[in-house]
């Protein structure tokens, strides 16, 4: 077993020793420390997803009233109230992540907080139901199995042990298909939905996930107490397990495990003390404000990257083992893959391409070339979906071009012009990206390391596609740690994961020394060979007319040339355009 999984097992048995050597009043302190892990660890995976919650609270209130209301009115067994409430908080999640989760920026967490307000004035004004604000007593003791948990030491334990759970999935997860394609979700949309991702969706199971996480630590809560009221899960509780995921860290959820447990002992701490000098109200409320202003300004990834310094690197899951079946590709020089037909796409009052007519056929090498502002990037993204054209259309393989997500699966894969891979993954997962149109695996398959098989052909996909472009080497490297050049050539290989037949290549040369050319100029040639359709745009002259068989000239957004690179290297419309003279004259 590697070390730091023997840690982990160390580490756990602590954590689930500790409820049974503490005093009695710690107890309950590590039991809530427990509680507030449990939601912080899903907030975790929502930052991960570049998305701020402050209705967590309002969730934890729904887990708990729901199980609470059921159980004490009739008297249904808790276990199954519980799993009846974090199940109806779940469908309320989705709903509300359907709506919200369009929003970007500072709305995101606005719309969360309304529905936070929202949900815990209702908690509030139906007295008849919940209780208002005075709660409701004589709730059940959460029953396992026909054995009431009324031990203090023995639920703490319980709560403990879920949370580990929880860490445990969160980490199987954060290695997994779906655990890539959230890293994505923050700041590479785009890219996440060229390689096959439907970022809409994942953002909702996320959403739906800590959600769930929420609701079970609310429903914990409740049948720890025997009584529930609104003021637990008030907008406040939201902004503390906030504090406790970024204090804790972000990247990890045993970052919301050291969040919790800071906090909650600062707590009571803050609490003991101020009561002694004879200070009143939430007072702790400030120092908490300054711990989050502190941390974001000094410490941004918080605590859990100080902690990992002095920790083992984890282990890769294997590379090992034959990859995904690649499709092979029939030499038709005939078949049309591509055809673009008036495409004219506008920008307020800037024309940016305009009645552009192009087609590609199968195993063509064809370069797409212009001066700066031409459009071809603009041209990329609209083929690739990520764009949408005023007029015009776009035919892959005689059929419309599906949604973007979509479009991988007809064939077509891409780079960018400006390098988009993922800090946080290594280039092997960054690279087994590609291939995630290619594979099944789900969220929940994900979190139960259920996908261990189709992972490690994933993973052995992305080892084959950078041997293919020379950097098998790098393999285990973080992302962050190559030169440019490297980089580009990444991007390559993860297209190359996605088994494409149409590759689009925006700038691929750009940064790359003259080694990495080479290397580049290699890998196309080979691709040619394999009757990959190929749709270059780059500004290195020599290599893009050493390469391509057709040259496709833009210039103010319309076609000016077409044809073999020595006609088009001669045609005055494009000298003028490169030289910046005037086309009339030239013509």
């Amino acid at each position: 077993m590697p070390i730091r999984g023997m840690l982990a097992i160390a580490v756990s048995a602590v954590f689930l020793t500790a409820p049974w050597v503490l005093p009695s009043f710690y107890v309950g302190i590590f039991a809530y420390a427990g509680i507030y892990a449990l939601v912080a660890i899903g907030l975790v995976l929502l930052l991960q997803a570049g998305q701020i919650s402050l209705g967590q609270g309002a969730f934890m209130g729904l887990g708990a009233y729901g199980s609470a209301l059921v159980a004490r009115a009739y008297g249904v067994d808790t276990l199954v109230t519980l799993v009846l409430s974090v199940s109806a908080t779940a469908l309320v999640a989705a709903l509300i992540g359907f709506v919200t989760l369009r929003l970007r920026g500072h709305y995101l967490p606005l719309a969360t907080l309304a529905y936070g307000i929202a949900l815990v004035s209702v908690f509030t004004a139906w007295h008849d139901v919940t209780g208002g604000a005075s709660g409701l007593d004589k709730i059940p003791p959460l029953s396992l199995f026909g054995f009431a948990l009324t031990d203090d030491r023995l639920y703490s334990q319980l709560i403990w042990a879920i949370v580990l759970l929880a860490v445990l999935g969160m980490s199987r997860l954060r290695a997994s298909r779906t655990g890539r394609a959230i890293a994505t979700l923050e700041s590479y949309d785009g890219m996440a939905r060229s390689f096959g991702v439907d970022t809409t969706v994942l953002r909702i199971k996320v959403f739906v996930f800590s959600a769930v996480l929420a609701a079970l630590a609310g429903g914990l809560y409740v049948h720890m107490l025997r009584f529930v009221s609104p003021s637990p899960f008030s907008l406040m509780t939201s902004f503390k397990v906030l504090i406790m995921a970024v204090v804790g860290g972000p990247l990890s959820a045993a970052g919301g495990v050291i969040g919790a447990l800071t906090l909650e002992s600062a707590q009571w701490a803050l609490q003991d003390i101020l009561a002694r000098w004879g200070a009143t109200g939430n007072l702790e409320v400030i120092v908490f404000g300054i711990i989050l202003v502190v941390m974001l300004l000094k410490w941004p990834l918080g605590l859990w990257p100080a902690v990992e310094r002095f920790l083992p690197k984890p282990a890769g899951r294997s590379s090992d083992g034959e990859g995904l079946a690649r499709t092979v590709m029939k030499e038709d020089r005939q078949a049309v893959l591509l055809r673009l037909q008036g495409i004219g796409i506008r920008f307020g009052g800037l024309q940016a391409l305009d009645a552009v007519d192009m087609e590609l056929r199968r195993g063509e090498f064809v370069g797409l070339i212009g001066p700066n502002g031409a459009g071809k990037t603009t041209l990329f993204s609209i083929i690739s979906g990520l764009l949408h054209p005023t007029n015009g259309s776009v035919l892959l393989s005689n059929e419309k071009l599906p949604a973007s997500h979509s479009i991988v699966r007809r064939g077509m894969a891409r780079t960018f012009q400006h390098v988009q891979l993922v800090p946080e993954l290594t280039v092997i997962e960054n690279v087994a990206l590609g291939a995630y149109w290619r594979t099944q695996a789900g969220f929940l398959r994900g979190l139960f390391a259920l996908d261990n098989a189709e992972n490690q052909r994933v993973l052995a996909t992305a080892r084959l596609a950078l041997e293919r472009v020379g950097l098998s080497a790098e393999a285990e490297l973080a992302t962050a740690s190559l030169p440019l050049g490297k980089q580009r050539i990444v991007e390559i290989a993860r297209a190359l994961a996605a088994d494409p037949q149409i590759l689009l290549l925006d700038e691929p040369a750009a940064g790359l020394r003259f080694s990495e050319k080479l290397t580049l100029v290699r890998v196309l040639r080979q691709l040619q060979a394999e009757h990959v359709t190929i749709l270059l745009v780059e500004h290195d002259m020599e290599l893009v007319m050493g390469c391509v068989e057709r040259l496709v000239v833009l210039d103010r957004g319309r076609i000016i040339a077409e044809g073999a690179p020595s006609e088009v290297q001669a045609n005055p419309a494009v000298i003028a355009a490169y030289l910046g003279g005037s086309r009339d004259k030239a013509a």
